[in-house]
């Protein structure tokens, strides 16, 4: 075959919608389409000049036509069985050049008007799916489509009429999806889409879309103009189902719920427990690589003083700026760091990074700034902690007592003595302690006194409504009782208004923070913040 021929071939080839492949005398593979990559999730470097036995679990006879079943290996390790078709190619004088292999249907597995794979067909594509998805962490989707008053074109207009609508249906459908997608008819009106290696929940809502859309042009029925609809669930792999039954099954009561809601609409499979899922992967997959990609970055919220009416600490809180979901709230990233264990390198990339910011500012002259930082439990909790600070503490050059750790009452009480023992290291290192989040948790005033801490800082839940109930306002009163009686200062966080801020200077609460002074700054407007709010004779809360 000259190049120019074999080029063309190629080309026509590549427009087939089933698997092929071309073997020279030998069975080595000369040529493979873009389909069969896609079966078998390999790639065309690794097929081109291997054997065709390493490939088919079953002999394959080169120089004789020949059809039937056989066994295909997947890149995974997996298998599936395929029907296969052989074709002897030869010159005009009868020699036998090479050989075509196709991989089609099984013609037991095709529905007959339509000829899409049918239910049969379209649960072993399914099954085959699962198999590489759960081998490769893949994300597919399953649509169900059912027309919507499919019933009335076939009693007014007959069957004929009903067959020839599912035929320009199935093309319209066709034509919505990738060519790597797969669409059957598993009966009747209903048609079902498998539509594999999807990056998003979004992408199989897009694709639902455009078939939605396609259905937007009228039907030619003989004589007649019709509109139809159709309705579509959606169900995810492996977030509303992990075997065949439940992604149909959630995908057809999606559908369902589609119907009811007026038809001609998209419904997503409602698994209460996998409830936003995908989202949720999206964020752990992403999260593995944001430090490296140095995506996070600090802000900084200013704590006043009550006592001086100055601020000079700073709670450090971290931020997500991803490229293309933009900013993640904390709320969203920060439990499914702890989850993961993903918390310990970001936690320590939060304190090397307040450090190094302190001696910024340092170095630039400005006064002290303190900067409180938060501390996950696994990091409290983590071996070599003290150590690993200290050492930071040491490559940053910055004064211990100007870095405050925050901790929570139940980091603490999970183990109690070693927990202890490491809040007295890391005062006898210079660093201050703060009990974050006071009142939400243990709440044990009898080992309160053993801990060796700086300050408490109660929870925003005591403040909000101190102005309406009184008795939020005597809890406030109390904790500020107690804390001062341990010599210990109150920090509250969390006001918002000017009406709470005159209740907590009446409580003798030390320090505050919260909207109502400040929402959290970049690190570029924390110096500037400080002046402007500790010249006292221009700027006052009050």
């Amino acid at each position: 075959m000259n190049n120019q021929f074999q080029h063309i071939c190629e080309q026509g080839f590549e427009q087939l919608s089933v698997s092929m492949l071309i073997t020279d005398l030998n069975g080595k593979i000369t040529y493979v389409n873009s389909v069969f990559q896609e079966l078998t999730g390999t790639s065309i470097n690794e097929v081109l000049g291997s054997h065709t036995n390493d490939h088919f679990n079953c002999p394959i006879t080169l120089e004789e036509p020949w059809e039937g079943e056989c066994q295909l290996r997947h890149k995974n390790h997996g298998i599936s069985t395929q029907w296969v078709v052989i074709t002897p190619i030869y010159d005009d004088e009868g020699m036998f050049l090479e050989t075509a292999i196709f991989i089609c249907p099984n013609p037991g597995d095709i529905d007959t008007l339509t000829k899409l794979p049918n239910r049969r067909s379209f649960e072993q594509q399914l099954q085959q799916a699962l198999s590489d998805s759960k081998l490769q962490d893949q994300v597919f989707a399953v649509l169900f489509l059912d027309l919507d008053r499919f019933k009335f074109v076939n009693d007014t207009l007959g069957h004929s009429s009903g067959d020839s609508l599912l035929l320009q249906v199935t093309e319209r459908i066709k034509r919505s999806i990738r060519s790597q997608d797969i669409i059957a008819r598993t009966g009747g009106d209903e048609f079902v889409c498998l539509l594999r290696n999807i990056n998003s929940e979004k992408d199989a809502e897009n694709i639902a879309k455009q078939i939605i859309t396609s259905f937007n042009h009228p039907f030619h029925l003989k004589e007649t103009e019709i509109h139809i609809t159709t309705s579509i669930g959606i169900s995810l792999y492996p977030f509303d189902g992990d075997d065949l039954e439940t992604l149909i099954s959630n995908a057809d009561s999606a559908m369902y719920r589609a119907k009811r809601k007026g038809k001609n609409q998209i419904e997503k499979a409602e698994v209460e427990i996998n409830a936003g899922a995908f989202e949720r992967l999206l964020i752990e997959n992403n999260l593995r690589m944001a430090l490296s990609r140095e995506e996070f970055y600090l802000v900084y919220q200013p704590q006043l003083d009550l006592n001086s009416n100055q601020v000079n600490t700073f709670e450090a809180l971290i931020r997500w700026n991803h490229p293309d979901l933009g900013i993640i709230p904390p709320s969203e990233f920060i439990p499914i760091a702890e989850e993961t264990g993903l918390i310990t390198p970001i936690g320590d990339w939060v304190i090397q990074t307040a450090c190094e910011k302190i001696k910024e500012w340092e170095q630039a002259g400005y006064p002290a700034i303190k900067v409180a930082v938060n501390l996950s439990a696994q990091q409290f909790l983590q071996k070599g902690m003290v150590d690993k600070l200290t050492d930071t503490l040491i490559r940053t050059n910055v004064d211990p007592s100007l870095l405050e750790l925050e901790i929570t009452e139940n980091m603490v009480m999970h183990d109690v003595e070693s927990a202890v023992s490491t809040l007295h290291t890391l005062r006898e290192l210079g660093v201050r302690i703060s009990i974050d989040d006071f009142g939400t948790g243990y709440s044990s005033l009898n080992y309160l006194r053993n801990f060796p801490v700086d300050h408490l800082k109660i929870d925003r839940s005591f403040i909000n409504d101190i102005e309406t109930d009184p008795s939020s306002k005597a809890l406030t009163n109390a904790i500020a009782t107690l804390a001062h009686d341990l010599d210990l200062k109150v920090i509250v966080e969390g006001v918002e208004t000017l009406n709470q801020l005159n209740l907590l200077r009446e409580s003798s609460c030390d320090m505050v923070q919260g909207y109502y002074f400040s929402k959290p700054l970049t690190s570029d407007l924390v110096t500037s913040f400080m002046n402007y709010v500790n010249q006292e004779e221009t700027y006052s809360f009050t």
